[in-house]
Parts: structure tokens; sequence; C-alpha cells
């Protein structure tokens, strides 16, 4: 199961206002897995947020990351559990909950073990998976999209406490706003009116799918690939088991 959308249509219509005129092959690859683990039921609203979250928390590249400075100065960093992936997942109670999640999901085997191997969370199915199920269920902060988004409300603003309060939270609803058009003249099913009249069930009701394996469909070679800024300094996110904020 994975997002229906004419995806060559949408990596077109990002690939301007978004990706500045062109996309690398990593780029494409990278949303491309995003779409092979939407759960097929997701509105598109949630879908756009989870979106404008990875632009804005993988520095443009939407490829699982590894946290810079890996913890330098945090009580974490000594530990190894430094923030990897789409969303960075830090500590090892949080990395133990993912392998546990995504064991069931069939993400992982029952001898993969993010504990054992943090590098696993930069795998791109399981940074994916992640991705989805952190935001769709609370794991970071508690928040989740179906706060924000679903049965005529949509608010990206506010929506950026499910990952890190409200840092950068207008720069994102403004990527929000971009590719939620994309998704809609890619004729993403879920969500074609405005998002003020949506009437579509909650977001939280839907499970993460299993991601299918990444194939580099719409991959295009740029003639000049888009320098990635510096990012904002990472973020730290946690599961509600406890504040570490």
């Amino acid at each position: 199961m994975t997002a229906s959308l004419d995806r060559a249509v949408f990596f077109d219509r990002v690939r301007k206002p978004l990706f500045g005129g062109s996309l690398t092959a990593e780029q494409v690859q990278g949303m491309d897995a995003i779409f092979d683990a939407c759960p097929a039921a997701l509105p598109t609203d949630p879908l756009a947020y989870v979106l404008a979250t990875t632009i804005h928390e993988t520095a443009r590249t939407m490829q699982p990351i590894e946290e810079y400075g890996r913890g330098k100065g945090r009580a974490y960093g000594k530990t190894g559990f430094w923030g990897r992936g789409f969303v960075q997942l830090t500590w090892d109670y949080n990395y133990r909950k993912a392998t546990t999640e995504l064991r069931k999901l069939g993400v992982l085997t029952a001898a993969e073990d993010l504990v054992k191997t943090p590098a696993l969370a930069m795998r791109m199915d399981a940074a994916a998976t992640i991705l989805f199920h952190g935001m769709i269920s609370g794991w970071f902060t508690g928040k989740k999209l179906s706060d924000y988004f679903g049965h005529g409300k949509s608010n990206p603003k506010a929506a950026r406490a499910i990952i890190n309060g409200t840092d950068k939270a207008a720069l994102i609803a403004g990527y929000f706003n971009q590719f939620r058009a994309a998704l809609i003249a890619a004729k993403h099913g879920a969500v074609t009116e405005p998002a003020a009249e949506a009437s579509t069930p909650p977001a939280a009701s839907v499970a993460p799918a299993k991601p299918k394996p990444v194939a580099d469909k719409h991959a295009v070679e740029p003639k000049k690939p888009v320098p990635v800024r510096k990012r904002a300094a990472p973020v730290h996110h946690v599961v509600q088991k406890a504040k570490h904020r």
C-alpha cells in the first residue's frame, strides 16, 4: 500500500518552488521512499505536512541524515543514540520502541535491532516508517497529525508541535502549502477540496503501511544540483515516555 498519485506530475510541480528548479536523483529517491511507506488512506493535508517536515529536517536532501555533531554536548551524545533518520530519533529507549514497532510492521526482521545497530535507523525503509508511525501515533511529543488535520481542520503552523514546539513553524507551513498544491495537481485522491472544507477520517486511525522497496522511477539528473543550505540546529525528539525537550 502506497500513496496514490501521479509522481511525475508531483515532481514537476515541486521542482521549481521547493528545490530551485532541479531535483537530484537522491531527492527523488527519498520522496519515492516516503510515498512507498505512506498509508494508502492518509489524506492529502497530513501527507503534505509529513513532506514539509522532511524537507526541513533533512536540509532539503530528502535523505535520512545523521545529527550534525553526533549529539556533542548532550547527554545522549556519548551513548551512540544520537539523531538519525528523516525525523531524528534519539535516546536508547526510543530506538528500542522503534525496533518493536518496525518488527510488528515487518520492516525489521527478528534479527535486526536498532539498539544493537543504531545505523539501521538510517536505512531508507526504516526511516520512512519511523517518520509516518511517529507523526501519526504521536511518538515524539505526544502531538499527532490528527490533532491538526482532518474533520474540517487544517493547521500546518500549529502542527509543528508534533516535532518541536513552534520552531520554524511558519517556514514549514509555507513548505506545506507548496507540497499540498503539488499533491492535488498530481491527483492524490484523499483531499481535493480546500482544507477548511475537508471531511476525512482522522489520520491517527490509519496504521502505517509496510513500505515497498525504493525504486528511482522518476529520477532526474539536473544540470546543476541545488546546493544544500545550512540546516538549522538539529531537533531532538522523544517518545511520550518521558519529556526531554
